[in-house]
């Protein structure tokens, strides 16, 4: 071996230094072979380029792949543009190198290669093109390349440099000796000198040997194709050469590679055109590479171009199978063993250039006799049925097979040899065609009867006497076996019946089919009769096997059936079985129309209705069939029966002449839509819409019924069923659906609402039909579609039931409508009935407002001005989501114009704009007075509060828009604005009214005239021309709410008005004089009150004097006023807001009066804040903080102040005590205020109703709850203080008020809460969890002692168990997804804040808040309960979520607190004389406390470790340095300060101080000892030796010491026997 090894270096070295190889093989002239002489770069100025070049020589694919992808990089930065491009050596280093790289193993490496020969020649230009000659060859081989990407990479590059065919056709001229020399040295290599087999395996060897085999091939061959004979004969010799001087040339049609098979194929047949006579030089070596090495090879993917050559050089030199065929064994035999092959993956083409080669073939080679003519054949159909032959082969290959019979048969000279043949080779093709079987697979055929047709010419065209009788015989034969089949088919009992019987039908099926094939041919008269005799016995067989076995064996059916559809010339070749049908459907078929065979009855009765002039025997048998089948029970079966016999057009006109058929008709589609289950009147139904078997009548009934299964109260498999109906009905006859516009629209009225359904199979269907009825109109023109929708759109509108459409849908018409029309005409009839619009309005106005209005500013107490109607008002009808007419006609307007911005919609109608602004304040009074049963029943729903909230935001655009209509409204001859100023006129009349239309006319009237102001200004002149014409501003006018319209819409603008002015002095001298029994004071102080939002505040145009007159006029009235006259003492407050700022320079009685008139309003004893009630409340609320706030007031009010403080504080309290009735706009407006006034109230104030604060915690109100908390939030701590005073004093355990835990008894569980209700944050949680934080609020301030009393308190009960559970709930951690806090402020988990929780956040935002800070809280004052609950918890999935949680976001925090708190404990210790202080060191980073005691110059150290997750997990507690005690005290101190913190609620300042208290108290008493000196001694023991007489105590080791240097046992001090027994002999060895 090594010898063999030392032999091949060597070898390589002479490759190099002599150019000879160690295997005796020259390396010369070889461009192609990798034993090449290295190459010169010394010219190469680039040393980069140079390794680059060398790298190319590498054997790995990879460097040679970068060395080319750098050199392409280096050509591309030295374009032709710079120095003319690269330089000449790189040019010639790369000519030497191109050939042997193209053709590299690597397919990226060969790629790259073509590219940067491309890039050269882009580089070098001129230069590069002189070398084109020695690479032309490599090149133009790269385009053949197998590999799709070299291919085009060479491609491209040749099209760069030869931009169109001429040119390239010129290359290949002027280049066809390079090219023909790059082909021949190619044919000259092997495997083994293009590849080093040293390193390369075998297969690649071959694979690259092949690739440049195929290449070179394929240039030749494209030479000869693209040359013309001149270009071609120049060079004659080389052509010659290439073609006969290499003998192995087409031995290549035989070797491994498919592609140079088919390749040198394709060259011998362009050389049979171009170059006959060099190749009939060589005729021997061909015949032998053709005829004997390829056919006998594997020819797979060539086996189609070797026998197109075959076929060409046959036809050229037949003597190639004769005599130039040297080979021993005859050419048959290679034939036969090729076809057996079949085509070898080729395409049907292949047997048709076979059946050409076998045609052609010199007389001899085919086979003569009968027995090889056979053996022939049979390779022949296995090469067919071979598994690998495609399918699609199938018919061409039988074809060819064929037509060799005829060939082979046409040789045959014995005659009687062909019955033989033709018995042997076809008619087995017969039998397995009419009944195939396994053993016989070969002779399968498929069921292709064109190509059994053709065979059975080919049997007929036999002239042979004996062919022909065998030919009937053999037909006659399978005929009679296919009637004892179908005879012997299994009976119905049997297990197979089906499979029994589907057999004979097919069989059938291929009989007909054959039969029906050969009557269509022309040229078969000869086998006819025998085909139709044959069949005529089939088919009586076939009909008295059906009459005899009562239609069971459905075979026979079949046969009838197969007979009539696949062959009806048949029966006109033989009429008698026509008759025989026709007689057998009369009689027997309403006989047999139950039994298996009926379809195919059924279907050859419709077949015989085809056949010329059977129209009236089809009509009788039809007639006389259904007859039988409708007198039948009622039955599945029965259905079945039907649906065939009725299933076609032609019968349409006989159903519906049949009132027996139509009645049913009728009955199976109520079984269909009303029966649950899937039956077989569902495809009656189905077949009666579709052949179009229903009369008018009956279509009517069938219509309406299914339409109104659609009723949604009934069931949903009804509505399901109905929905299926009309939409196959919308599909096969859409027009059915629109003859009737009544019931069309009741239609797609019911399919609207059904597509508001929550369920989701229904809802989609729905939609689906309606999407194919709107398809329909659309086809049938715009009008269909338009107006049944218009009619849906009002009718759904004008009125409001359960069943009536959503708003959105009405839209979604009414929008597609608009946007297939621009025509303005469509939008007005879109628009709603305004006179059904204002009845609705009054159904809804039968009382008068709210009271609770009067406290909402600036209108006030003009609420107090309306009245009820006297008139009954119509009944107010709702819908499913309880909306009445007014509130859905008010949502649609408001939402249709605002959706068709597009439209240049006219001006509105201003009777549409005033009921629209009704309707959209009524809507905003019931939002926010949170009222019932009036424009929507309850407003409690979020997706009807969504819906109303999204109404009032879009409902004043056509106000808006009628206001910048309006620029002239105050010109009277201005005609552009008169429908402006007559609905302002409209307005102020309707304000005159009594009912509460009135006040609702008032208030739009306001915000008009304030509109109109904004947008188009005040003209004062025009204006108080307008006020004085309308006479309504005086103190008598009777438009009192008119008149308050007026001034508050105009407001400053009238502020130099003299008639406002004179108004306000009359109204105040008025007021001066009235009393409160009055009945006009009410309305006089509205009507003043109106007139002061025109004057700012503190600038009334008024005489001081007059305002005290009125001022003490007013208040003579408060001793009884609240309870005799809330509504006045209301309006006097807010006369009062503007009165008293006005005379706060004047002293007098009336600032005490006003103070007491609002204490006297607070102070009543009614337990409830009623609607009644609320607005002088809130007056009198509003009315405090005015004169309470009041800048520069005199001492008066001051003192006032000051005596009534205690007085006001109460009253206050009082306020928040009393109950609410709903939580609505104006509670809210009060409670806020008296929520500001409450947190000013002084602790002091409280200390006698604290236990009354506690309820309002659990409040349903909001503020209230807030208020409660603040209040409490406040007072807790102050609290805590002294009960931790009074417990250490008293020696007790103490306790958390009982109202306060009782707010923790009724915890929320998320079982009992709704979603949606918990994203709402309800009151009943907030103060549960507010109650927490008062908890924790207690904490904050008490001591320890306290703090663990409050924990056992809540450990006993269980407290905080609900509470946790809740909160791991809601923050996600039981379904394993945790609330993400990464972006979460740090200082909110420390601390809550209610005002800015409700005003910033969203309230499940604030609900989240409060949870994670009472977490926070819980793991600082409770870390124990926490931990137990922790540990508690059953399910695994939360105890991960909520210690990583934890971990993450809550335990750095709760050991920062606390090691701040250790830290301020450990500055704050106090020590006494005999006492030291604890040494604390806490390190936040790595969660460590340690804590070291100095004993006599030593330090006595533990460490307190917390882990990741503290609290949750436990601290561990271990020593650091033991002084002065024993390990066994050590350990249990170290026990003892962990047990401390496990036990004192997680303490580590507990732990510290037992810690600490263990040192002192070990230490207490003892002494230095008195021979050392010191009280610790070596072995970090204390004295523990003493004397008995002088009482000292001494060290052990120091004693040993001692009596060992005195050699005696005395006592050191008195000198007295020192008594050291045992404990001496365990000094010794210490020493």
């Amino acid at each position: 071996m090594s010898k063999k090894f030392k032999s091949q270096a060597s070898s390589s070295r002479a490759v190099v230094g002599t150019g000879f190889t160690g295997f005796g093989v020259s390396a010369a002239s070889s461009s192609l072979s990798y034993l090449s002489n290295p190459s010169d770069f010394s010219s190469i100025s680039d040393g980069n380029v140079v390794v680059s070049f060398k790298n190319l020589s590498k054997k790995d694919g990879t460097t040679k792949s970068k060395a080319l992808d750098d050199l392409r990089t280096y050509v591309q930065a030295h374009p032709y543009e710079i120095d003319g491009g690269v330089e000449e050596a790189i040019l010639e280093a790369w000519v030497a190198f191109y050939p042997r790289i193209s053709v590299d193993n690597s397919r990226r490496v060969r790629e790259l290669s073509h590219n940067l020969q491309y890039e050269l020649l882009k580089s070098a230009r001129k230069r590069m093109e002189k070398h084109i000659p020695k690479v032309v060859g490599s090149w133009l081989a790269g385009t053949y390349d197998r590999d799709k990407a070299v291919s085009r990479a060479a491609s491209d590059g040749v099209a760069s440099f030869l931009d169109n065919q001429k040119k390239v056709l010129i290359l290949w001229t002027r280049c066809q000796v390079q090219i023909l020399d790059y082909a021949l040295e190619a044919l000259n290599e092997t495997p083994q000198s293009l590849s080093d087999e040293r390193i390369t395996t075998a297969e690649d060897m071959k694979s690259k040997y092949y690739r440049v085999i195929g290449s070179s091939l394929s240039l030749v061959l494209n030479l000869l194709d693209k040359l013309g004979p001149g270009d071609i004969a120049k060079h004659q010799d080389k052509y010659q050469e290439f073609l006969t001087n290499t003998k192995r040339l087409w031995e290549f049609v035989s070797c491994e590679d498919a592609f140079v098979r088919r390749t040198i194929s394709q060259l011998l047949e362009m050389c049979l055109g171009k170059q006959v006579s060099t190749i009939e030089k060589d005729l021997p070596i061909i015949s032998h590479a053709f005829v004997s090495e390829a056919l006998r090879s594997s020819q797979t993917s060539s086996a189609l171009q070797v026998v197109q050559a075959l076929v060409k050089l046959t036809s050229r030199f037949p003597q190639v199978w004769t005599s130039q065929y040297k080979e021993r064994r005859p050419p048959i035999s290679r034939l036969r063993h090729f076809v057996e092959r079949g085509s070898q993956s080729g395409p049907p083409s292949f047997w048709v250039s076979l059946k050409t080669l076998l045609t052609i073939l010199p007389e001899g080679v085919l086979p003569t006799d009968v027995e090889s003519s056979l053996e022939f054949l049979k390779a022949f159909r296995t090469g067919i049925s071979r598994r690998e032959e495609a399918r699609t082969n199938a018919l061409d290959a039988w074809n060819s097979y064929f037509e060799t019979v005829v060939a082979i048969a046409g040789g045959i000279i014995d005659p009687s040899g062909h019955q033989k043949l033709f018995g042997e080779s076809i008619y087995p093709i017969f039998g397995q065609y009419l009944y195939p079987t396994p053993e016989n697979s070969q002779w399968n055929i498929g069921t292709n009867a064109a190509a059994l047709s053709k065979a059975l010419g080919i049997c007929s065209s036999s002239k042979n006497e004996e062919s022909q009788i065998s030919f009937s015989k053999e037909w006659n034969l399978l005929a009679d076996n296919f009637i004892i089949r179908l005879n012997t088919s299994l009976p119905e009992q049997s297990k197979d019946y089906n499979k029994s019987q589907t057999s004979v039908s097919a069989e059938s099926h291929r009989w007909f089919s054959l039969v029906s094939a050969v009557l269509k041919e022309g040229d078969l008269e000869s086998i006819r009769n025998v085909l139709v005799s044959s069949s005529a016995n089939v088919i009586r067989a076939a009909l008295e096997l059906l009459q005899n076995r009562i239609g069971k064996p459905y075979s026979a059916g079949a046969t009838i059936e197969s007979a009539l559809r696949l062959a009806p010339k048949l029966m006109e070749l033989s009429p008698e079985s026509l008759m025989a049908i026709n007689s057998f459907l009369e009689s027997q078929l309403p006989k047999l129309i139950m039994s298996p065979s009926s379809r195919f009855l059924v279907s050859a009765l419709y077949l015989v209705r085809t056949l010329p002039g059977q129209d009236k025997e089809f009509e009788s048998i039809w007639q006389s069939t259904v007859d039988g089948l409708l007198a039948l029970p009622d039955s599945d079966s029965k259905y079945a029966a039907v649906v065939p016999i009725i299933s076609s057009d032609a019968i349409s006109a006989l159903a519906q002449a049949s009132s027996g058929l139509q009645g049913f008709f009728k009955a199976a589609a109520i079984k269909a839509v009303h029966e649950t289950d899937e039956n077989q009147s569902w495809p009656l139904f189905e077949a009666a819409i579709t052949f179009e078997l229903l009369a008018k009548h009956t279509e009517k009934q069938l219509l309406d019924l299914i339409i109104g299964g659609l009723d949604d109260q009934i069931s949903e498999t009804r509505v399901t069923s109905a929905l299926r109906a009309l939409e196959f009905i919308s599909q096969k006859r859409p027009g059915l659906l629109k003859e009737d516009n009544k019931a069309y629209v009741a239609l797609v009225t019911k399919l609207l609402s059904l597509t508001e359904l929550s369920d989701d199979k229904i809802p989609a269907q729905a939609s689906r039909l309606r999407s194919s009825l709107e398809a329909s109109d659309q086809d049938n023109g715009q009008a269909d579609q338009v107006l049944p929708m218009l009619h849906v759109i009002r009718q759904n509108l004008e009125t409001a039931t359960p069943q009536s459409l959503s708003i959105d849908t009405i839209l979604q018409q009414a929008s597609s409508i608009l946007g297939s029309s621009a025509d303005l005409s469509v939008f007005e009839t879109l628009l709603p009935d305004l006179t059904i619009w204002r009845r609705s309005i009054s159904s809804i106005l039968t009382e008068a407002p709210s009271s609770s209005l009067g406290v909402m500013r600036p209108f006030a107490g003009a609420v107090y001005l309306t009245q009820a109607p006297v008139a009954e008002a119509p009944r107010c009808e709702r819908d499913l989501n309880g909306y009445s007419i007014a509130l859905r006609m008010g949502i649609y307007t408001a939402r249709l114009i605002g959706e068709t911005p597009h439209l240049n919609l006219p001006k509105l109608d201003p009777e549409l704009v005033y009921l629209l602004s009704i309707t959209f304040r009524l809507a905003q009074d019931q939002v926010d007075l949170q009222g019932e049963n009036q424009l929507a029943t309850s407003i409690l729903n979020p997706d009807v509060i969504s819906e109303i909230q999204e109404f009032l935001f879009s409902a004043n655009i056509p106000l808006q828009q009628l206001v910048t209509s309006g620029s002239g409204w105050l010109n009277d001859s201005d005609a552009s604005a008169t429908h402006v100023r007559g609905f302002i006129a409209h307005l102020i009349d309707d304000t005159s009214k009594s009912g509460p239309i009135a006040f609702h006319a008032a208030r739009i009237l306001s915000d008009v005239l304030q509109q109109l102001v904004n947008e188009h200004g005040w003209d004062t002149v025009r204006g108080e021309s307008w006020l004085q014409k309308l006479d309504l501003l005086k103190t008598s006018t009777a438009n009192i709410l008119g008149a308050a319209a007026i001034l508050i819409g105009l407001q400053t603008v009238l502020a130099t008005s003299r008639i406002v002015n004179n108004l306000c002095n009359r109204l105040i001298s008025d007021v001066a004089g009235a009393h409160a029994k009055s009945e006009k004071s009410l309305g006089l102080l509205v009507l003043l009150n109106a007139s002061f939002s025109v004057y700012e505040d503190g600038d009334l145009p008024v005489a001081q004097n007059r305002l005290v007159f009125a001022v003490k006029q007013m208040l003579s009235w408060t001793d009884d006023l609240p309870l005799a006259n809330p509504r006045l003492a209301s309006e006097a407050c807010f006369t009062l807001h503007r009165l008293l700022p006005a005379i706060k320079e004047v002293y007098g009685s009336y600032w005490e009066a006003s103070l007491s008139f609002c204490i006297s309003i607070w102070e009543s004893d009614q337990e409830v804040l009623s609607s009644e009630r609320l607005p002088m409340v809130g007056m009198s609320l509003k009315l405090y903080t005015i004169l309470r706030t009041l800048e520069d007031a005199n001492d008066d009010l001051e003192d006032a102040l000051g005596q009534l403080d205690y007085q006001i504080s109460q009253g206050l309290i009082n306020l928040l005590r009393l109950q609410r009735q709903k939580e609505n706009v104006p509670q809210l407006f009060v409670d806020n205020v008296l929520s500001r006034e409450v947190g000013r109230i002084p602790l002091k104030d409280f200390k006698d109703n604290v236990a009354d604060i506690y309820p309002l915690v659990a409040s349903e109100f909001r503020v209230v709850q807030s208020t409660a908390f603040d209040v409490l939030h406040r007072a807790l701590p102050e609290q805590q203080q002294q009960l931790s005073v009074d417990v250490l004093l008293e020696n007790r355990d103490a306790q958390l008020p009982e109202e306060l835990l009782s707010l923790l008894l009724d915890a929320p569980s998320l079982d009992n809460i709704t979603d949606e209700t918990l994203a709402e944050f309800p009151s009943f949680i907030r103060g549960y969890l507010l109650s927490w934080l008062l908890i924790y609020d207690s904490y904050s301030t008490a001591s320890f002692k306290v703090c663990a009393d409050y924990s056992n308190i809540l450990k006993s009960e269980n407290y905080i168990g609900p509470l946790l559970d809740f909160l791991f709930d809601v923050l996600g951690h039981s379904a394993g997804y945790p609330v993400n806090l990464s972006n979460f402020d740090i200082a909110k988990i420390r601390s809550y804040n209610t005002s800015e929780a409700e005003d910033n956040n969203t309230k499940e935002q604030n609900m989240q808040w409060l949870l994670i800070n009472l977490y926070y809280l819980c793991l600082k004052y409770t870390p124990n309960l926490a931990k137990g609950w922790w540990l508690d918890c059953k399910s695994k999935q939360t105890r991960i979520a909520v210690k990583s949680w934890t971990e993450k976001y809550f335990s750095p925090l709760v050991i920062s607190d606390t090691m701040d708190e250790v830290t301020k404990w450990a500055d704050e210790q106090e020590t006494t004389d005999d006492e030291k202080e604890l040494i604390i060191k806490a390190s936040k980073k790595s969660r460590e406390v340690y804590a070291g005691y100095e004993v006599d110059d030593m330090m006595m150290e533990i460490v307190i470790r917390l882990p990741a997750a503290y609290p949750l997990e436990g601290v561990k507690v271990d020593g650091v340095n033991r002084v002065a005690v024993s390990p066994q005290k050590w350990t249990g101190w170290l026990m003892t300060t962990q047990g401390a913190m496990t036990f004192s609620n997680g303490s580590i300042i507990d732990s510290l101080s037992i810690f600490r208290k263990n040192v002192i108290g070990a230490l207490k008493g003892k002494g230095e000892c008195a021979i050392c000196y010191s009280l610790i001694s070596s072995d970090k023991k204390m004295p523990d030796k003493g004397c008995h007489t002088c009482k000292n105590l001494f060290h052990a080791s120091c004693l040993f010491k001692w009596f060992a240097t005195s050699n005696q046992s005395t006592c050191p001090l008195c000198r007295n026997p020192f008594n050291y027994g045992v404990d001496a002999r365990r000094a010794r060895p210490v020493g």
